[in-house]
């Protein structure tokens, strides 16, 4: 039985099949809620009857709900003499309707800590100048929600699914571990583009002190969990290539909405192998000071006409 109050959807999946089996000593026949159940824990190798698969079928139904009230009633609907005399109780739900027309639900799987030095790709980003003096708290708290916002919406439309990640919040920035069962092209391409795009639209409407500029940074490597967060010298070295000066200088130069610096493993076994995707020469070599060594990674500054030599 569903229930929907209109300040929220709130869904009852009680057993009346097996309530009703009870009075009539006839046999109980699955529900669709049953069915779901069922559906859910092939999904997530959880047991049908937990409670834990009673809260994913509820939220999925209640999103249902809330999406189809934000639609508004269908064609036929519509004709009833019902509806069509009444007002709508629910005034709102077709209310801040980008959003809602652009979501969508999934059950991911259930993403699975690297462990024993699995090879999982990473992707480091952070936000160009966060703490300048010109930047408040509010501010900076704006382009921190912003950041994880075009975050997920870009990793998703990239192919990359955002929910079958990890992330690691880093203040001015963000750790995503990419588990090896997920393929990685999406980091090359299309991601910085669309990641792009929402920033220039974002720099189109806001003020200049909250304007955004991102350095982001792709490698590959094995990685360990400690159980309080990711351990490995590729976690390290993404966050050397974002601070580096030939990827600092690069931005400053262009302008661009957004910097991407790659490891040289990754310019060589998934750029250079896949030329249909980013032109390889579209990436410049650089070397930078990384600790106590000296490193080789490549800049890359999407929607640039031509490279930008990060030396000059």
């Amino acid at each position: 039985m569903l229930s929907v109050s209109p300040s929220a959807a709130v869904v009852d999946t009680g057993h009346y099949p097996a309530d009703l089996a009870r009075l009539t000593s006839l046999p109980a026949e699955p529900s669709r809620l049953d069915n779901f159940r069922a559906a859910v824990a092939g999904l997530t190798g959880l047991d049908a009857a937990s409670p834990r698969t009673d809260e994913i079928v509820s939220a999925v139904v209640a999103g249902l709900i809330t999406a189809m009230l934000a639609e508004g009633p269908s064609a036929q609907d519509a004709a009833s003499p019902r509806l069509r005399d009444q007002p709508s109780p629910y005034p709102g739900a077709i209310l801040r309707s980008e959003r809602l027309n652009k979501a969508h639900l999934t059950l991911a799987r259930p993403a699975t800590l690297p462990v024993e030095g699995q090879l999982c790709a990473v992707f480091a980003v952070d936000i160009v100048g966060f703490t300048r003096p010109e930047r408040d708290d509010d501010i900076r708290l704006y382009l921190h929600q912003q950041l994880y916002e075009y975050l997920r919406a870009a990793f998703d439309d990239a192919g990359v699914p955002w929910a079958e990640c990890f992330c690691e919040d880093r203040g001015d920035g963000v750790l995503m571990v990419i588990p090896p069962e997920i393929s990685v092209k999406g980091l090359i391409d299309p991601l910085p583009e669309k990641l792009r795009g929402l920033i220039r639209r974002h720099n189109h409407v806001s003020s200049a002190a909250a304007q955004m500029q991102l350095r982001a940074a792709v490698t590959i490597g094995p990685l360990e969990h400690d159980g309080y967060g990711f351990v490995g010298t590729d976690v390290n070295f993404a966050f050397r290539m974002l601070a580096s000066r030939p990827l600092k200088r690069m931005l400053a130069a262009s302008g661009a909405e957004l910097g991407l610096v790659v490891s040289d493993y990754v310019y060589r076994g998934l750029v250079c192998r896949y030329p249909s995707r980013v032109r390889p020469g579209a990436f410049q070599p650089v070397r930078f000071q990384a600790k106590n060594a000296r490193a080789r990674a490549w800049t890359y500054l999407p929607g640039a006409a031509t490279p930008v030599n990060p030396a000059r």
